[in-house]
């Protein structure tokens, strides 16, 4: 009896009150919109992991002692080409002033900053391997056999062909790696255009990020409507209804979204920064959005056809939808909260976000949608109403083929999911951060060539505790050293 008066009250609200219910609607959603100032893209990936676990805490030391972990490889040069040379040189000690004035750079390491020991006359002396800006080809030389007997210290500076100049540079503590990104890539492009230019580290990777992910969600969004618009042209075949859809989907993404910077503004907690994670949950949303309006969409069309009449239409749909709808929107929602028991905490606040945005889908398509219906004009004998689509038609007959062959139908589901089974023991798990990127892309190939060409574009530190006075200290620590040599990947 409770769940007959709520949906007579629901029904009531769309009907006689549906100027109301519309106002209420756009007003709500825009308060929700206004959170969307507040919404921060990140680009942190250590806060992808839970704060307890020992490797995060290992890395949260190391920066304390240390400064930050993240760098920026630069390496530049010509492919095969002799980087010995005045030019080259000269633009290195260039791009190392420029890079030291940058408000957001701590350190940089490259031939210009790095020193040399040299035994003078049985004495120890410390100098520069590149004192000036311009040098003698006789001192270049100098360099190059000094590099050629450390090979550690070339490797470091210098690529495995002797083709390609490499600079590291360090950020300062509690400075986004955006800025930082940009400001290195900005001098770097400057002063370097006449060359072939790599960049690396998971600096500049997780600097690129809060582009990447603007980038991602613009394209994904679409691109998932125009494919969406187009299906919905094909099967509603009414301009007004396809736009009646995108309302929905429109208000509930900037639910969800606006929710997000309303959250992450009153928390002030990780778990609601809009991180890499969160560039599917638009296209997720989208899907479920569009699926609520086209239900009321498509079973409106089926009563106006049936009853000549708007109102008649919209209360008989209502009365048939609410409560699926309604159920279909509880469950999805439960389901994505289950994610707030991750040890992830991007994936709490994607959970939580996700299942507003879902929220909110439900209270478009179920009050605000059949409220619009009640105000606009439908022709009944267009063919959009009075003709089945090519979709209808084609469900129609899928629903008799399974009522005609229920055996086959369930069996047929069963094979298909013991074959996907089978596939679970396939599953590869990949924490390699190149794999983010495609191949060919700008990011995955500089990767790649640094990772070829070059010393690699990933560090391994060891945060050693202890006195380190100690033979005993050191002498472990040196075991250390030693069993990583021995890694063929190092």
């Amino acid at each position: 009896m409770n769940n007959i008066s709520i949906k007579n009250w629901a029904i009531e609200q769309s009907i006689n009150k549906s100027k109301r219910t519309v106002i209420l609607s756009i007003l709500c959603t825009l308060l929700f919109a206004s959170g969307i100032r507040f919404l921060v893209i990140d680009d942190d990936m250590m806060k992808m992991l839970p704060k307890e676990i020992d490797s995060r805490i290992a890395w949260e030391n190391v920066q304390q002692e240390f400064g930050s972990t993240e760098i920026i490889f630069i390496s530049y040069g010509h492919f095969g080409q002799n980087i010995y040379n005045k030019t080259a040189l000269s633009d290195l000690w260039e791009l190392t002033t420029k890079l030291s004035e940058l408000s957001s750079v701590n350190k940089i390491k490259n031939l210009s900053t790095a020193t040399k020991i040299d035994n003078i006359d049985g004495f120890m002396e410390v100098s520069d391997i590149q004192p000036y800006k311009t040098l003698s080809d006789a001192y270049i030389e100098e360099i190059k056999v000094h590099l050629d007997e450390n090979p550690i210290l070339k490797n470091q500076f210098v690529s495995k062909k002797g083709d390609y100049l490499i600079t590291i540079i360090q950020p300062r503590d509690n400075i986004g790696l955006d800025e930082f990104r940009n400001q290195v890539v900005s001098v770097a492009d400057n002063l370097l255009n006449e060359y072939d230019i790599h960049y690396g580290g998971a600096a500049y990777i997780t600097g690129s990020i809060p582009k990447l992910i603007r980038d991602d969600i613009r394209s994904l969004l679409i691109a998932g409507i125009l494919i969406m618009v187009v299906v919905l042209l094909l099967n509603l075949r009414n301009l007004k209804a396809v736009f009646l859809v995108m309302v929905v989907i429109t208000t509930s993404l900037i639910a969800m979204i606006g929710f997000n910077g309303w959250a992450y503004r009153i928390t002030g907690s990780d778990r609601f920064l809009f991180a890499i994670l969160n560039t599917s949950m638009p296209i997720i949303l989208l899907t479920i959005a569009n699926s609520d309006g086209v239900h009321v969409m498509t079973r409106f069309f089926r009563e106006m056809r049936k009853n000549n009449n708007v109102k008649v239409a919209v209360e008989k749909s209502m009365d048939a939808l609410l409560l699926p709808i309604f159920l279909t929107s509880f469950t999805t929602i439960a389901a994505f909260l289950t994610m707030t028991t991750s040890p992830l905490e991007p994936l709490i606040g994607y959970g939580i976000s996700l299942s507003v945005g879902i929220t909110w889908a439900w209270l478009m398509s179920s009050f605000m949608l059949p409220s619009i219906l009640m105000h606009l004009k439908w022709d009944v004998d267009s063919n959009a109403i009075a003709v089945k689509s090519l979709f209808e038609n084609f469900v129609e007959n899928i629903a008799g083929k399974i009522i005609s062959y229920p055996r086959y139908i369930f069996l047929s589901g069963v094979v298909l999911v013991c074959f996907g089974l089978l596939g679970l023991g396939k599953i590869k798990v990949d924490v390699n951060i190149a794999s983010f990127f495609e191949v060919g892309t700008e990011i995955r190939d500089s990767m790649d060539f640094i990772d070829k060409e070059m010393s690699g574009t990933m560090d391994l530190r060891v945060l050693v505790e202890g006195d380190i006075k100690d033979p005993d200290i050191l002498k472990k620590i040196d075991s250390i050293q030693t069993f990583i040599s021995t890694n063929e990947h190092i």
